[in-house]
This record gives structure tokens, sequence and C-alpha cells, in this order.
């Protein structure tokens, strides 16, 4: 069993947990089922890899990292180490299916083309470490399969020997290729190199297609992991049984969706919405919806009925920023301020302890409605003064009102559309920076109407006008009177084919460093001066979660938050967000999902600081702006508790029950070394560190408030004996009970004639 992974998913799109899960998951079930435990990571479709890679490879307890496409070494095996100091055996020998005549002629090679294969061996030689065998990945193109000569490799291996003095060759499995290698470079007789940090990246349309599917795959996430917490909450401190069953099948739906060409965007139509078959849509609704009952379910445990409204804040910070809060229309909540907005939901001030359950008492009243100012071109709140184009909608000017300083350098919030200058087989897959772009269209070239509605809480402007292709482009802006966080929503309406739009936001100085949100960590990179020390990668089009920074020269910056808009792209001084890749097929195929056509809103975010990224903790708001608390109606009032607390240097993504321990998970936010500090107000026995897998690293006291050292970007896991267990998880072996009746004859039924690559639509 060569990969350690449940399946081979994307490494760069989903949240860390979910990455860790898919590996920790991927080996019980190898284990369970077939009695074997994989010993690698083979990720060898990817696109570029994060610069914690390492450490999670590690911390599943494999032994080396197998991937292809953008080797920062030259050579074929290397060591790479992620921040925390974590360092993992890496091959990356070329492509993923090599010496491909061998498994794509339906004839008996040549000795011509038995010369050829000895011309790539030799091309090998060069990049492989003195000493080592020369790797090669074997196979003919996507999902490599047998050769179609049936007595090959055995015949193959007769004609190599027969043809002459050469080099001697061998098939082999991976395991048998690093247990030949691995101690002899441990010994030090093979010398290879060490690389820190990510690599470049290809393949960058990935980054930006669909948000869809990105965006589904965020929220259904981290609500899960919200649910997760609340029924460990729940389990611990009433009367609630806590679904181990429900929450694992969840997880393994997760991961169907986390497969590279699905969350990647790169399928035909039918993968996401079919009539017929079961679906990345069923799924992703299955969740949406168990989570749901899950959260709802877990929250009525632990109240009694009333009048009342109960939230659980699952974040480990004390969170004062205005959230969105369903409330009955004649309700607000005592205490609270609470504004209508212009799209009719309500913005509420509701500050919350880290990890918290608080009970809401609802009153009579209305929200208060905002004032509607029409065209106003300076928007004014105690953090910002804003500056309109009042003729485009774009930001003139971005100020602070404590300092004076401006943020922006030019019209920022423009909309653009572009077109490579030379087009790609097909752009849903490779797509080029801006610089190789040509701009077709701005949200500048047509006029816009401007509104502006100025409330106690928050100042909302429209903005309307046309955009390319001729539809309605809706800009509408939301700047928070008390927090920095400026919030975004644009609407695009049938873009044309064949066009990519983004958001462009330049700043007013140059940038020093980037920062970007990876799985359980960021990448740090070097911009306008070289540093040694920074390791990160920054150029091109790179994908990001949830959040980019941009450190200026004068302290202080910029961050781009966003709840699935994964593409980012920096030019000298100008940041961008991709909105949409807009492509009416793929690969031949309808896609509805990744069309331009219709009515498609994007959410993004600005957070202009003034002190460091860390200062402005900028992960923090990043979790705050993508996770809402959950809410539950009709309860009692009591008093509000909170069940977890740590230091505000680490980030907390999971906390769940399994067998008789909760597992806690979280991750250093900053990159610097210090105290992680952990108070966990739950019932439980002894404590422990341990790695991804849950092998004891190292044994706590059973000190309420626990203290330890803690590494630059490390993701700790512990675990917490309870006294009573939960009901053990059994393994998913058969779709049926998760696809809708009458999609399961679609689901039963095999085609032995089709394999390898999925055909073109065309």
């Amino acid at each position: 069993m060569v990969n350690g992974f449940f399946l081979e998913s994307t490494i760069n799109l989903s949240g860390g947990e979910a990455l860790v899960r898919i590996g920790s998951e991927g080996l019980r079930w190898y284990e369970d089922i077939f009695g074997l435990r994989p010993r690698y990571a083979w990720c060898i479709d990817t696109c570029g890899v994060h610069d914690q890679m390492a450490q999670i490879v590690k911390g599943l307890g494999m032994e080396a990292f197998i991937y292809t496409r953008k080797n920062p070494t030259g050579k074929t095996i290397y060591w790479t180490i992620s921040p925390d100091g974590s360092r993992i055996l890496t091959l990356c020998p070329g492509h993923y299916s090599e010496a491909s005549s061998i498994y794509e002629s339906k004839e008996v090679l040549t000795d011509m083309e038995l010369d050829g294969l000895e011309s790539q061996f030799a091309a090998k030689e060069r990049i492989t470490p003195e000493g080592a065998s020369i790797l090669i990945l074997g196979g003919g193109g996507d999902y490599s399969l047998a050769p179609p000569v049936k007595s090959y490799p055995t015949a193959l291996l007769l004609q190599w020997q027969q043809a002459g003095i050469r080099r001697k060759i061998r098939f082999t499995t991976l395991s048998k290729y690093v247990d030949t290698i691995l101690p002899r470079i441990q010994s030090g007789v093979i010398e290879i190199p060490t690389h820190q940090g990510g690599t470049a990246y290809d393949f960058d349309a990935f980054w930006m297609d669909t948000p869809k599917i990105k965006t589904l795959y965020r929220s259904c996430e981290q609500g899960l992991q919200a649910a997760e917490a609340l029924a460990t909450i729940a389990s611990l401190s009433g009367h609630y049984s806590y679904p181990s069953q429900s929450l694992y099948e969840l997880w393994v739906l997760m991961f169907l969706n986390m497969d590279r060409n699905t969350l990647w965007e790169s399928a035909g139509g039918m993968v996401f919405v079919s009539d017929k078959s079961w679906e990345v849509q069923d799924r992703f609704n299955w969740v949406k919806r168990s989570t749901a009952q899950v959260q709802s379910s877990a929250l009525k445990s632990l109240t009694v009925a009333g009048e009342q409204a109960t939230v659980f804040h699952p974040l480990n910070w004390h969170r004062n920023d205005p959230i969105i809060l369903k409330l009955a229309p004649d309700k607000v909540i005592e205490g609270a301020l609470c504004e209508l907005l212009p799209d009719g939901r309500i913005l509420c001030s509701v500050p919350m302890a880290s990890t918290s359950i608080h009970s809401l008492k609802l009153v009579q009243g209305a929200p208060q409605k905002p004032k509607t100012l029409g065209l106003a071109n300076k928007i004014e709140t105690s953090l910002y003064t804003m500056t309109l184009d009042v003729k485009t909608g774009a930001i003139a000017s971005l100020i602070s009102r404590k300092s004076g300083r401006e943020f922006l350098g030019s019209q920022a919030n423009t909309i653009v559309a572009e077109r490579p200058k030379k087009k790609a087989n097909d752009p849903a897959d490779v797509l080029p920076p801006i610089p190789e772009q040509n701009k077709i269209a701005t949200s500048s070239d047509e006029p816009s109407t401007i509104e502006v509605h100025k409330g106690t809480l928050s100042t909302t402007i429209v903005v309307t006008g046309k955009f390319y292709g001729g539809g309605i482009l809706r800009r509408v802006i939301r700047l928070y009177e008390a927090y920095p966080r400026i919030d975004f929503e644009t609407e695009l309406n049938d873009i044309p084919d064949y066009t990519m739009v983004y958001a462009h936001f330049p700043l007013a100085n140059d940038v020093d460093e980037v920062m970007r949100g990876v799985p359980f960590g960021f990448s740090h990179a070097a911009w306008s001066k070289p540093n040694p020390n920074l390791h990160g990668w920054a150029g091109g089009i790179v994908p990001a979660v949830r959040w980019s920074a941009y450190a200026t020269t004068d302290r202080g910056g910029v961050a781009l938050l966003d709840r699935g808009l994964t593409g980012r792209e920096l030019n000298g001084r100008e940041a961008s967000i991709y909105l949409l890749n807009a492509e009416d097929k793929y690969e031949g195929y309808d896609n509805p999902w990744l069309t331009g056509k219709g009515r498609h809103v994007l959410e993004y975010a600005l957070l202009p600081h003034e002190t460091s990224w860390e200062g402005a903790r900028v992960p923090h708001t990043a979790w705050e702006y993508n996770l809402a608390p959950a809410m539950l109606d009709g309860c009692a009032g009591f008093k509000s508790q909170s069940y977890l607390e740590t230091s505000g240097n680490v980030i907390v993504e999971s906390l769940r029950r399994q067998g008789n321990h909760m597992i806690l998970r979280f991750a250093e936010a900053f990159g610097i070394a210090g105290e992680a500090r952990v108070k966990l107000s739950l019932p439980h026995k002894s404590a422990a560190i341990t790695d991804l897998v849950g092998n004891v690293v190292t044994n706590l006291p059973s000190d309420a408030d626990l203290r330890f050292a803690i590494q630059p970007q490390q993701i700790v896991t512990m675990y917490f004996e309870t006294e009573s267990a939960v009901e053990e998880e059994i393994l998913v072996t058969a779709w049926d009970k998760f696809a809708p009746q009458q999609k399961l004859e679609a689901l039963h039924a095999y085609s032995p004639n089709i394999v390898g690559h999925p055909p073109v639509g065309s």
C-alpha cells in the first residue's frame, strides 16, 4: 500500500485539520481493512508543496514524501524541513509516469526504442545524488495502466540484457527502493540536499476555478470542526451522547470532496451536479444538514426550553467583531447593538469569551435602521477615512484616522477582466500571471451609481454598474465603526467564456514581506529585498487558505481575507485576489459550476494595520471572518461559560472525542518560538502531547493550567483521558446509505471497459 492518505487529495486548498485527518483516517482504514500500514505520503499529482507538509507527513508517522513538479533542489532525493524543524525524506524524481514507451507501446520495443530508454536513464543520472540508484516512476499517462504487451516487464528485462552491455534495471516497489537508499543516506554515504519552505506552483487555474466549491468546502469543513467541539462539550457537560459514527462519516464524505480534481474543479459537470449520479453537491448537502443537526441537538442538551437564545463561539480567543445573527423580526438582544443591514440581515455586537456558550436575552424591539445618505464620496468611521471615486465606485483613498497613514496607492477594489496573451490548451487548467495577460475590461470603464447607508455599527456602500459582457456589477463595501476589518461583496453576472476576473488593491508603500495561509500554518517570503531567513514562496499566482498579508516598508500593511477565493498574486506593490476563472466547459464537457454564466457573489475582506501583522492578529481575524457562532432559539437563560482558554499565540482547529480521551489540536500562529498555555475546563484525568496519530510524545502533569514550549508553526496534538469512552466508529466500506435512492442504480453500475484517464467530452 503505497499511499497513507485516504485518497490522493489536493494538499493546498483545505484547512489543516482536514489534511491531517485524511492522513490519520487513511492510515487507520488501510490497517483495519488490509492489515497493512502504508509507509508513505504518495502525492505525485500536486501542483506545488506548502511549507507544512514535512511536519504533517512526519507527524503521521510516515517515512517519506513523494511528489512531482517544481523540484526546488535539482536533485531527485532531498530532505524537506518545515518551520518547526520537522524533517522528512523527499523523493521528487520528475514526472509521475515516465519510461512511457514500456507502458504504452502495443508491440515489443525495438532496439532503437530501447536506446531511447537508455537516453532517459542517462538524463536522470545527472539529477540523482551520487551513489543512489536512479528512480523512475514508471507509467503511461495519468492513472497508469499495465503494459499492453502482456509479457512485460519480464520480456523487457530479457531484451535489455540481450542488447549488449547496459546498466542494470529493476522493476520494484517504493519500499524496496527506500529501504536500499535510506540507510546509506543516514550514514552519510549518499549526500542529499536540504530544502526549507515550500515550492513554486503550476496549473495555476486550479487556485481560482469555481469559488463555489472552495467556499462550500471551507464552510462545511469549519462547520464540522465546530460541531465536533460542541458535541464534545455537550457530552461531557450534559446529557448528550457523542455521535462518533455520524461525525466520522461526515469526515469521510469531506475526504471524497477533497479529491484533487474535485477541489481543483477540474472535471466535467456531472461530477458536481447530476440527476443520476451521486455527486459532490449531494455530499456537501449531507454534511451541511448533518452538521446543523449535531450543533442543534448538542446545544439543546445543554439548555431547557424558554424564550431566549444560545450561541456557541468555537474559537479559542475573546471575540468582539460584529456578527450576523438570525433573529426573529420583532426581537433584539438586550444590552447589545443590533443593526438592520440594507440586505435585511441583522448585524449584532456581542462580545464572547474563548470557546464559550452564551445565553442571549431576547426582548421585544426592532434593530436600528441605518440612515440612507445617498451619494457620498467621503466616508468616515472612528478608524478610517475612505474616499470613493464617484464615477467608478473604486476606493480612491483609505487613511487611518489615528495616524493619517494612507494604505492604498491608487484606485482599489477595481474589478478587472483579462485573458492570456497566449491561450492555453485548456484555460481551466493553466493560466499565466497578470503580466502575461491582456486587460480587456475594468469596472472603471462604465459609470456607476453609489448609495451609502450609515448605521451605529457599520457603514454600507453599494456601488452598481455594468461590467464586461453587459451584466450587472454590484459591489458592496462595509466598514465597521469600531472594528478594523473592511468587508467586500462583489456580484458578477454573465461573464463571457474564457475570462479571468480579479479585484485589484494597489498599496501605498513597497512590500517587504509576504505571508499567506497554508494548512495549519503560513508561508513567509521576502519580497522587495532578499532575506535568507524567509523560505516561503510568493511569486506568480499562489494558493492561500483564509488569508494573505503584505508587510510594507514603513511597518504595518494590509491583509486580504477570503472565504474560498484561494488565488492570490502580487506584482510590485499591487496585490490581487482572484474572483472567477470563467470557462464554459472543461475538457469539452459543460460545467455549470465553472461557467461565468448567471450570478456569482464573491466575498473577501481587507484588514489594514499599522502594527505588525502579528500584532494585528491577521490569522485570527481570518478565522473570525470565516466562522460565525452557532445559534439556537427557544432556550431558557443560563450563566455563560468558557470551556477552553489558551495563550494568544495558538489557533485551535480541533476539539473532539475518540475512545476514552479528548483530542485537542492547534498550531503556533506567528512563526515564533515561545510558550503555549492550555486550560481545558472539561472533566478529564491525565494529559499528554502526542503525534498526529496518537502516539505519546510527552506526558504532562495533571495541572488544570498547562504550559509548555512550542516551536514556530508547530502543530500540537494533546490527548486528555476521560472517565467514559465513546462508541467506536465502524469504518465506511460502502456508499449506499449516503446516496439518494434514485442514484443507487448509477452508483452500482460497473463498466469494465472504462479504465485509466476519463475520456474528454469533445
